[in-house]
C-alpha cells in the first residue's frame, strides 16, 4: 500500500512539473528566417509580445494561359506558358509565344508587324504565309482567334483587335477586313 502511494505521489508530481513547463520562461520570441526574401517574428505564446512582421517578395515567375490548335483535331487548346522576371508581358510576347506553340504543332503563321494603337492591337500578317495562304476557311479563322483572344485575356488594357495584311486590308479569299474593321472585341 504504501508503495502505490508513493507511485502515485510520483505521478502527480511528474504531471505537475509537465503543466507548468518545468519552470521555463514562456516568454521567449523566436524568429525564423529563411530566404532574404521571407522573414517572419513569431511569440510562442497565445498572447503575442511583439507585433508580427512578414515580408513576403512578388513572385518573380509567374504562368499565363495561351492558345494553339491540335493538330489532330484543329479545335482550340490552351496551353500554360510561364513568365520569367526578365520577359515584358507585352502583345510581341505573347504573339511570339503562341507561334512557338504552333510550330511545336507543325504550323507556321507569317506575322508582318504588330502595331499598338492606343487600346487596340493590330495583327500584320505575312501574304505569302498562314493564316493567309496554304490553310482552309476554319484554320484560317482558328490562327486569327487564337491570337487574338491569347492577347485580350492576358492584357486587360487592349480592347480590340484588328487585323491586316502586309499594312492593308485583310483580304484572304475567306475573310474580308477593312483596316477599320475590329476583328476581336470586348
Amino acid at each position: 500500500m504504501k508503495i502505490k502511494n508513493v507511485i502515485y505521489a510520483m505521478l502527480c508530481i511528474c504531471v505537475a512539473f509537465v503543466i507548468s513547463g518545468c519552470g521555463k520562461n514562456t516568454n521567449d520570441n523566436i524568429t525564423l528566417t529563411g530566404s532574404p526574401e521571407v522573414s517572419a517574428t513569431v511569440a510562442p505564446t497565445s498572447v503575442p509580445t511583439q507585433a508580427e512582421q512578414i515580408t513576403i517578395a512578388p513572385p518573380e515567375n509567374f504562368e499565363i494561359t495561351i492558345y494553339t490548335l491540335s493538330p489532330d483535331s484543329l479545335e482550340k487548346e490552351a496551353v500554360t506558358v510561364l513568365v520569367t522576371a526578365n520577359d515584358e508581358l507585352t502583345p510581341e510576347f505573347i504573339v511570339e509565344q503562341v507561334i512557338d506553340a504552333m510550330e511545336d504543332e507543325g504550323f507556321y503563321i507569317g506575322i508582318n508587324d504588330i502595331i499598338i494603337e492606343n487600346d487596340s492591337v493590330r495583327l500584320d500578317f505575312k501574304s505569302d504565309a498562314a493564316p493567309v495562304i496554304d490553310v482552309g476557311a476554319s484554320v484560317e479563322g482558328s490562327i486569327i482567334d487564337i491570337l487574338a483572344q491569347s492577347i485580350l485575356e492576358n492584357l486587360s488594357q487592349y480592347k480590340k483587335i484588328y487585323i491586316s495584311i502586309e499594312g492593308g486590308p485583310y483580304h484572304s479569299g475567306h475573310l474580308e477586313f477593312e483596316l477599320d474593321d475590329v476583328y476581336l472585341g470586348r
